[in-house]
């Protein structure tokens, strides 16, 4: 996966000790067999090192001054780009400031009205991504940059049965066994499947999952990291059957076959 790597986005830099960024560049000299800095691979670090360098347990100041990036031969290596403007700072901001601030301190009341803007529709963002797409002939590079950011699962599922609505492929369904794994027999009549089944937790995929030929889908366990089926890896719905799911990878260069699977929330 890491040669299939275009770039590696490193967020918080200036809290990791230079000895991490010093594995990792000999990691990918290994790999690409390239002498290049982090084997040729492009590198975006984020972060202000005017803020928490790394922790050093019961270090000094000189040897946590010491464990930083700027401090390696390495760190001059990397081209500076500097984020000038605070955008908070603007005066078509402030109002929105000043209400963050209120309900930090409990200015608010107990009911908190969100602006307008705050309240986009969910058919926004589906128009913005999806409006220009041929569903009927789609390829993997129309669709392999478009993804939809949102804060939970009921949402998400919402989001996906408008984007199904768009396109023309026979909707199939699958549908899941919840139990609770307990023998305990109070636990199963506290717990009956009915209720299991409206439960939307993050670690496990819906009750009621709906497809089409064309779907995106992202998968939520690693089947098998050296093909690249890893959790979160996106996947294009090629062929739906019973019990197994047929998909390309998002670039269209390989196909996968995605079987049902028994999976408990214990692990996580």
């Amino acid at each position: 996966m890491l040669l299939k790597t275009k770039s590696i986005v490193w967020d918080e830099a200036p809290m990791t000790h230079v000895h991490a960024f010093l594995a990792v560049d000999g990691l990918l000299q290994d790999l690409t067999k390239c002498k290049e800095p982090f084997g040729g691979q492009v590198i975006l670090l984020g972060g202000d090192f005017r803020q928490v360098l790394p922790v050093i347990l019961r270090g000094s100041r000189t040897l946590t001054v010491a464990s930083s990036l700027k401090k390696h031969a390495l760190w001059l290596k990397f081209h500076k780009l500097y984020l000038t403007k605070n955008m908070r700072a603007l005066e078509s901001e402030r109002d929105f400031g000043v209400w963050l601030l209120d309900i930090g301190e409990k200015k608010s009341g107990s009911t908190i009205r969100l602006p307008l803007q705050c309240y986009p529709s969910i058919q926004d963002p589906i128009h913005q991504l999806y409006s220009d797409i041929d569903f009927s002939s789609m390829t993997p590079q129309e669709l392999k940059g478009r993804a939809i950011l949102t804060v939970n699962n009921e949402r998400s599922m919402e989001i996906n049965n408008k984007v199904l609505e768009f396109m023309p492929e026979i909707e199939t369904v699958y549908k899941a066994v919840d139990m609770i794994m307990s023998e305990d027999p109070q636990d199963q009549l506290t717990f009956p499947e009915e209720f299991l089944n409206s439960l939307t937790p993050t670690v496990l995929p819906p009750y009621e999952l709906k497809l089409k030929i064309g779907s995106i889908i992202m998968l939520l366990r690693n089947l098998a990291p050296s093909k690249g089926l890893c959790n979160g890896t996106r996947l294009i719905v090629t062929k739906l059957q019973q019990n197994i799911i047929q998909a390309k990878s998002i670039d269209g260069t390989e196909t996968f076959l995605i079987p049902r699977n028994p999976i408990d929330s214990i692990s996580d």
